[in-house]
C-alpha cells in the first residue's frame, strides 16, 4: 500500500468517526447520561481503531525503511566496485 493511500485511509477513518458521532447524537432518543456514555464509548472505540491504524502505519513504513536500507546497501556495494574497478584501470 502506498504512504498515500495509507493517509487517505487514515484520514477517511477519522473523518468517518466523527461524522458517525454527530449523526449519533442527532438521532439519539436517549437521555443526556445515557447519550454521554454512548458517546464516551463510540470516542473509547474510536481512540483503539485509532491506535491500530496508527500500528498499521508504523508497519508500513518500517518495510519502507527497510527495503531504503536494502536498497542503499546495494548502491553503496555497486559504487564500491565501480570505484575499485576505476582504480585498477586507472593504475
Amino acid at each position: 500500500m502506498s504512504e498515500h493511500k495509507a493517509e487517505n485511509f487514515l484520514a477517511g477513518f477519522l473523518l468517518g468517526g466523527i461524522i458517525g458521532m454527530g449523526v449519533a447524537l442527532l438521532f439519539a432518543p436517549a437521555s443526556g447520561t445515557e447519550t454521554r456514555d454512548q458517546i464516551s464509548k463510540q470516542f473509547n472505540n474510536m481512540v483503539e481503531e485509532g491506535k491500530e491504524g496508527t500500528e498499521y502505519v508504523r508497519k508500513l513504513v518500517q518495510e519502507e525503511i527497510t527495503n531504503v536500507k536494502e536498497k542503499t546497501g546495494k548502491v553503496k556495494t555497486a559504487m564500491e566496485k565501480g570505484v575499485s574497478e576505476f582504480k585498477k584501470n586507472k593504475a
